[in-house]
Parts: C-alpha cells; sequence; structure tokens
C-alpha cells in the first residue's frame, strides 16, 4: 500500500513517504514515481516460442481509457507484432486489444529475465498473459 502522511493517519498506519504533487498547487495524495517489476526466469525467446498464435504488444496509445476501479483496460496497438506457431511474421496495424487487468493477472503469466525502463517511470521484464481480446480492421493482422 502507499499512503501520504494523511491517508497513513486515516488508516492508522504509517507512512510510505509516497506523497506526490501533481504541480505546485494541488494537494499531496499518495502516488509513485517509478513502478518496479521484478523479473523472472524466462528468455522473451522462450515466451515467444511458447505462443501458437498470439500478439507482442511494444506500445500502446490511449491505454489510460478504461475503468481504474474495476481494472478494465483498452488501447490501440501503435506497435505490436503478430505471433504465428512462435515466430513472429509480421506488424499489425488497426489493431485494439482489451482486457481486464485483474483477470489477466489471476492467470498464470509468464514473467521475463529482460527488465528495462519503459516511459521513464516504469520498469518491467516482458509479461505472457493469457485472456486478452484482440481485434483488427477487416480481418488482416
Amino acid at each position: 500500500m502507499l499512503y501520504d502522511l494523511q491517508t497513513a493517519a486515516e488508516a492508522g498506519t504509517g507512512s510510505t513517504g509516497s506523497g506526490r504533487r501533481g504541480d505546485a498547487r494541488s494537494q499531496v495524495r499518495p502516488g509513485m514515481s517509478a513502478f518496479v517489476v521484478g523479473g523472472g526466469d524466462t528468455s522473451f525467446q522462450q515466451m515467444l516460442t511458447s505462443i501458437d498464435e498470439g500478439l507482442v504488444v511494444e506500445e500502446l496509445i490511449g491505454a489510460g481509457q478504461g475503468n481504474l476501479l474495476s481494472g478494465d483496460f483498452g488501447g490501440n496497438v501503435l506497435l505490436g507484432y503478430k505471433v504465428e506457431k512462435g515466430k513472429i511474421v509480421g506488424r499489425v496495424k488497426d489493431t485494439m486489444i482489451a482486457g481486464n487487468i485483474i483477470d489477466s493477472l489471476s492467470r498464470d503469466v509468464v514473467i521475463g529475465n529482460d527488465t528495462r525502463w519503459v516511459g521513464g517511470n516504469l520498469f518491467t521484464p516482458s509479461l505472457l498473459c493469457e485472456g486478452i481480446s484482440v481485434s483488427s480492421k477487416g480481418g488482416d493482422e
């Protein structure tokens, strides 16, 4: 849990030092400046070879649009690759993904050993998740 001084006092616990301010005029609220996900034991190549049919998503547009409270998300794939029988067969366009992060993470998730910074505030490995819906314009990917 993240607590600033106010939310820690309300919860009857100690602060985690996680107070952030959006700008100089905004009130302090719980938040983080970086999110770090620890790496696993599986290489990206091992993950890739385990996929019969799927999608490698490198970057999304509009992924913040969803219901944060319920975990629903969706977004347009800005950079993604179609995978068939363990091999990348091409780049996708006009493709969207959607799902529920709570459902996706409650299934078996494979965590890669290739951690890297993404966007300056997320340090994460590759993740292999099931149960994410993919739709593409015209059926061609």
